[in-house]
């Protein structure tokens, strides 16, 4: 800490502050345009000069505040330089405040009147060409406005690192330009509006805030896309959600937001979305109906199936999409009233292999360290994910890191965005992960780059596992992965000689056919190596969906309770027998896999579908549309008429996450609030209020009042998860608020580092060992090439909110693609654009070929964004050993020139 005197007054600030910090820290004011708490020290604006004893006058906003200075903020001075900036920069400034949508929150507006700048001497100059852009789905540029202080090319370099803005021309022809001055669309934007929100003035502005002036209201809540868990206010004017911003305040974000949340919203207010209960007539078409109708149909059918086939006949998934309060309900509802623990969520066909070993080896079901920790490591290993496009806001803090200095390895078979800054790619090919990881601990043992120490004192097993590595050599891994051995061994030293080394993984690990023999290398690297429980180290999936990790947590698993207790844990049981009023059932539940297999059987006759378009989002489609429409009742809740709706016999109008309340939690234990920012549309009804309606109709209280008050149900949930005992609604208030698990009682702050310093929960961390099998499919004669899958950037899942928004006025965001290598075009003759025929074992699909090097000869890449072309028809049914979690990311597969 530094001791300094501001304007009289001593302030202590820490090392490393600023003049400016100080300043503020005394309560006075200094002007300033060009700085941002968001970004670093420019000092371009000069406005924030300040006096200081014995030197000339100094930008505060990055001169180092030294003990024993004595600053004065103030001065006739001060006053007069001041006056005169403000005078220049509005030379070059429109003065037309009334009519600009900035008026009231432009900041060059407010120094103006801070410093008492009345007039211009000088004379205006010619506009800027072209002064205005409007043809930006969600931005509106006006250069005439410019005052050049660069702070949305800094923040597009500093934060989201991209760095395609930049200044060209000098004096007043000075401008902002998007690449070498083609648009930001052609320059490859990532659309995330942070320069927007840093600009001072009017010259970079949402739409929303030119089109629809302020806000009634701004109500913080938590992005229902991918799992970072962004903080984010919403702007809301009348019952119409006008913009969204990210939230300064968010723990998971601060202040930042990608595309999808920040402009992707349009959905809720889409005209088919789904405002009244829906009943098959026998023909297949629909009618509307009554709340009454369709919730008494339900109830009946339901009870009927029951009394008729038992518990077994009735399956239920619930949603990621949704909160953890809903989910709870789900499962409660499933339990309780139907009497059968066929309950599960969608991380059956994401993440499932990563709770799975991350409970068999560690002691519980998610990740070890927390979304901080990018910025205190020093290697970065990065498996099978693509966060840039998949999670950008995280995305962009891996890749200020490694810009920073982190060391990054990436395993992929595709080069993406982050694969071009790594140290090391493995272009490894799909299947073959097991093979590299176990090759790169073999070369940790061989090479004694072990942490003996930390095995000794925290591990289990290590002998035995030790010995399981010897035949796993580089060489061998090449022969499966073509990956070039020394390219291993430089990994796996990078890796284990790093001494803060963070693992990160995503879908590309999981969705295998042993993907959880996958999860469990990539944890004994860790613990070989020493990197767990400690700052800047630990093993943590990327999950994918907003609450993919809450609806699992919370118990929509048909083998634990919420906090992952066992159904057959004899204390569990009896807690929840107690609270609930009834023997939960001890049947073995089904997963989704299985659901659709005892629907094919004629075992299920039943089901119950949350927020979730199995129909289209699942593998091997026509096997999941079979078993659906084999059932004799299918219930649906939904927003939109999904490809699964469609086969229902009663659709149940549900709600977005802007019309509920509730919690989320994201990929790093993060629970944070929802919150309701505009009422539920037309005729729907909350997710939350669903569950308890039917119950009712069968004779069942679910609890928690009518309609359900949330943090009653979060009540519950505490009271049964032990992980969870701290958790409540009146310690998630406040905006950004947040608590990560465990926390165990109400004065447990949470979690940041689970299983620090070695403390497992499981009591010693286990080695498990993982030979190498193949995947489900492999390439051959007739189907020579690979198939793996993803998403990107503009789009979500199988695309249901993001298509009926104005993303979709984006050109990449129109459209599948199957991406094809160069050589792999060259030898079919494919080129660029051309329509084509995707063919394997279960189907076929046409779409356009997109010929690029981000993907690996041998292999090619689609989405399943677009419901018209349905990807995941081409996939297999093979699915991972230990949790049933499908192989989207290996398929066989040819293709085929179109008959033109």
């Amino acid at each position: 800490m530094k001791k300094l005197i501001v304007d009289g007054i001593e302030v202590e600030v820490e090392d490393g502050a600023t003049l400016l910090d100080a300043a503020r820290a005394a309560g006075a004011y200094v002007p300033t345009l060009c700085d941002s708490a968001a970004l670093e020290p420019y000092g371009a604006c000069r406005m924030c000069l300040v006096e200081v004893d014995g030197q000339k006058p100094r930008a505060s906003c990055h001169t180092p505040a030294e003990a024993g200075m004595r600053v004065s903020t103030s001065s006739e001075r001060l006053d007069r330089v001041r006056k005169t900036i403000v005078e220049m920069v509005v030379s070059d400034h429109p003065l037309d405040c009334l009519g600009c949508a900035a008026n009231n929150r432009c900041e060059l507006q407010s120094v103006a009147a801070k410093v008492g700048f009345r007039e211009v001497r000088y004379e205006p100059v010619a506009t800027h060409s072209p002064p205005r852009d409007f043809s930006h789905p969600f931005l509106k540029l006006d250069m005439d406005k410019c005052i050049a202080c660069a702070r949305c090319v800094r923040v597009c370099d500093e934060l989201q690192g991209s760095f395609i803005l930049g200044m060209a021309g000098r004096g007043f022809e000075m401008k902002v330009i998007a690449g070498n001055d083609t648009g930001f669309e052609e320059a490859d934007c990532r659309s995330c509006g942070a320069c927007a929100i840093e600009c001072p003035v009017g010259a970079i502005m949402d739409r929303a805030v030119v089109e629809d002036g302020l806000p009634d209201e701004i109500v913080n809540t938590t992005c229902a896309y991918c799992g970072v868990g962004c903080s984010l206010d919403v702007h809301v004017k009348g019952a119409r959600v006008t913009m969204i911003q990210p939230s300064p305040k968010g723990s998971a974000n601060r202040g930042h937001a990608c595309v999808k949340g920040r402009f992707a919203h349009e959905y809720a207010g889409a005209k088919d979305r789904l405002s009244a209960p829906l009943i098959r007539n026998d023909d297949g078409t629909f009618r509307e109906a009554s709340w009454d109708e369709a919730l008494d149909l339900v109830a009946r059918r339901l009870g009927e199936i029951r009394s008729a086939h038992g518990p077994g006949a009735f399956a239920a998934i619930s949603s990621s999409r949704c909160t953890n309060e809903e989910n709870y309900l789900a499962q409660k509802f499933t339990r309780v009233v139907m009497g059968t623990n066929s309950i599960d969520n969608c991380s059956r066909v994401c993440h499932s292999p990563s709770a799975f070993g991350l409970q068999k080896s560690l002691g519980t079901g998610a990740g070890t360290n927390s979304f901080e920790d990018i910025e205190h490591t020093k290697c970065v290993l990065l498996v099978g994910a693509n966060p840039t496009e998949a999670h950008p806001v995280y995305g962009a803090r891996i890749k200020q890191a490694v810009l920073r200095g982190a060391k990054l390895i990436v395993l992929d078979p595709r080069t993406t965005e982050l694969a071009k800054l790594a140290d090391l790619h493995l272009t490894l090919d799909p299947g073959s992960n097991v093979a590299v990881v176990n090759a790169m601990q073999h070369v940790v043992v061989k090479e004694g780059l072990l942490d003996e120490a930390f095995i000794a004192a925290h591990t289990e097993g290590w002998d035995e596992y030790r010995a399981s590595l010897d035949a796993f050599t580089p060489e061998w891994a090449e022969s499966i992965s073509r990956v070039p051995a020394d390219l291993i061994r430089a990994a796996a030293r990078m890796y284990a000689t790093s001494g803060t080394a963070l693992i990160l993984w995503g879908l590309g690990v999981t969705e295998a056919a042993h993907g959880t023999n996958t999860v469990f290398g990539l944890i004994d690297l860790a613990l070989m190596t020493g990197n767990m429980g400690r700052l800047g180290t630990g093993t943590n999936p990327i999950r994918g969906q907003n609450n993919v990790q809450g609806a699992s947590d919370v118990g929509a698993l048909p083998n634990v309770f919420s906090d992952y207790r066992p159904v057959g844990d004899p204390i569990a049981r009896e807690e929840h027998r107690a609270i609930w009023g009834v023997e939960p059932p001890s049947d073995k539940g089904l997963t989704i896999p299985d659901m659709f297999d005892a629907a094919h059987e004629g075992r299920l006759k039943a089901m119950w579908i949350t927020a979730e378009d199995v129909a289209q989002s699942d593998p091997n489609t026509e096997h999941v549309v079979g078993a659906l429409e084999r059932l004799d009742f299918l219930v649906v809740q939904e927003i939109f008429m999904s490809e699964t709706a469609k086969l229902a016999h009663v659709v149940l109008p549900g709600a977005s996450f802007l019309e509920k309340d509730g919690t989320f939690v994201n990929s790093d234990r993060r629970i944070q609030r929802v919150r309701r920012a505009i009422p539920v549309r037309g005729g729907a009804k909350r997710d939350l209020d669903i569950y308890p309606l039917v119950a009712e109709r069968m004779g069942v209280d679910l609890g928690f009042g009518s309609p359900p008050d949330p943090a009653k149900v979060m009540d519950e949930i505490a009271a049964l998860s032990p992980l969870w005992r701290g958790v409540s609604y009146a310690r998630l208030e406040g905006d950004g608020a947040f608590l990560q698990w465990p926390c165990r009682s109400a004065d447990d702050p949470g979690t940041a580092i689970v299983h620090e310093g070695g403390a497992f929960l499981s009591g010693k961390a286990r080695f498990r060992a993982v030979p190498w099998q193949e995947p489900g499919e492999t390439p051959d004669d007739e189907f020579p090439l690979y198939l793996t899958t993803g998403r990107q950037l503009f789009h979500y899942n199988v695309g249901t909110q993001t298509r009926r928004t104005k993303v979709m006025e984006l050109d990449r965001a129109q459209g599948e693609r199957v991406r094809i290598h160069p050589k792999d075009a060259r030898r079919l003759a494919i080129a660029d654009g051309e329509r084509v025929r995707v063919v394997s074992r279960r189907g076929h699909v046409d779409v356009e070929a997109q010929v690029t090097r981000a993907t690996k000869p041998g292999t090619v890449f689609m989405t399943f964004h677009f419901p018209e072309t349905r990807t995941n028809l081409l996939l297999s049914s093979a699915a991972d050993e230990h949790t049933q979690c499908p192989e989207y990311k290996v398929s066989a597969v040819r293709l085929e020139k179109m008959a033109s």
